[in-house]
């Protein structure tokens, strides 16, 4: 609006100063005025230019009504009346033609212009459609490997639960012998790892009947809506029994577990297979020993994110994309699940886990889980 008004009053003014210096320079100086008589026409142009045929057309009408008298008025000018009209009737012709072009100019500009919007729009359309075909094409490969780990998972639970029953009998009996009989086994036998065993091949049971439950998609949301775990306690346990099978490959676990004392929506031994997996996965990739750093990467009111880092060599960019996909590994001997088993156990409690690109230290995953809390 203020740039029409500038227009406005330069049009106007140029019309004005014109016309004065006409009716106030002396009727002598004929080629004084055959040069402002043609002067004229630059108001009329920048008016057909800003304002269109319009603008044009009611610039030459009022020159025409300033101009008028003068034209008509018995100066002793080296033109005659009817030259001065056909000037007049000039004013008119190119104001209009002005103005329809500029009008002509303008609407093409803006119809390319509108093109250009749709075209860029169309673009990005396309763009988002592209990105969500590969992304659906990718979720159909991975739901085809985990039908296949669906159907490879029943013979293998199998063959290992006949094995875990006949471990677990042995242990209670052992139990019992040594309960009952002071002299076998001998004193110095460390029983407690008796009940280790015990524990832990209860713990590989449920994990084995859960895992089935994922490969077979029996799982649900719903089933870890009650569940919860102290991430501070499960991180205890976790690195209590891996602790000294890393610490003789020289791998160090730093962790402040005051920070950690945080409930999240996630069962224990879901949590424990979690960090089980992670800290495993993390000294693999540092076979001459390092160092893994379990902490707070980010927190609030609804989400806590723990960062798991290692001293290794990183996570190459080009395969970042399928390390959680079920059979892809990249160690000699990998079977390639405990990452996909991971990624499953998030999306069943509503959390994620990915690797943060930017850490340049080594190899960096970010675990989200959601709070219950504190």
């Amino acid at each position: 609006m203020t740039k029409n008004l500038w227009r406005f009053a330069l049009v106007a003014g140029l019309i004005v100063v014109t016309t004065v210096l006409h009716y106030g320079i002396d009727v002598q100086a004929g080629a004084v005025h055959d040069v402002l008589l043609r002067f004229y026409y630059v108001p009329i142009v920048l008016a057909g230019l800003w304002f269109g045929m319009r603008g044009g057309l009611l610039a030459a009408f009022v020159v025409s009504i300033v101009f008028f008298p003068h034209a008509m008025h018995g100066w002793n000018a080296p033109y005659t009346t009817i030259f001065r009209l056909i000037e007049i009737l000039m004013y008119y012709v190119i104001g209009g033609l002005t103005g329809w072009f500029s009008s002509r100019t303008r609407v093409a500009l803006e119809a390319e212009k509108q093109a250009s919007l749709e075209r860029r729009k169309a673009h990005e359309d396309l763009k988002e459609k592209t990105s969500r075909l590969f992304e659906t094409e990718e979720e159909l490969r991975r739901s085809e490997r985990l039908a296949a780990l669906g159907r490879m998972s029943g013979g293998l639970a199998h063959e290992i639960r006949n094995p875990l029953a006949s471990i677990k009998t042995s242990v209670e009996m052992l139990q019992e012998r040594c309960g009952s009989s002071p002299e076998f086994p001998p004193s110095d036998l460390p029983v407690d790892l008796l009940e280790v065993v015990s524990e832990e091949t209860d713990r590989l049971n449920r994990i084995l009947t859960e895992f089935l439950r994922f490969a077979r998609a029996e799982i649900r949301r719903e089933d870890e809506a009650s569940a919860e775990c102290v991430v501070s306690e499960v991180l205890e346990n976790t690195a209590s029994l891996v602790g000294r099978d890393l610490g003789a490959a020289g791998v160090a676990i730093d962790h402040d577990l005051e920070k950690l004392i945080i409930k999240v929506a996630l069962g224990e031994d879901h949590l424990h297979q979690v960090l089980l997996n992670l800290l495993l996965n993390a000294a693999d990739a540092m076979p001459g020993g390092g160092l893994i750093r379990v902490g707070i990467a980010r927190e609030d009111s609804t989400t806590v994110t723990l960062s798991i880092e290692d001293s290794g060599p990183g996570i190459p960019r080009d395969i970042a994309a399928s390390i959680f996909d079920p059979f892809f590994s990249t160690k000699d001997g990998g079977v390639g699940l405990g990452l996909s088993i991971v990624g499953r156990l998030m999306e069943v409690c509503g959390g994620n886990i990915r690797i943060d690109p930017d850490y340049t230290d080594g190899g960096r995953f970010l675990l989200s889980l959601p709070k219950t809390g504190r």
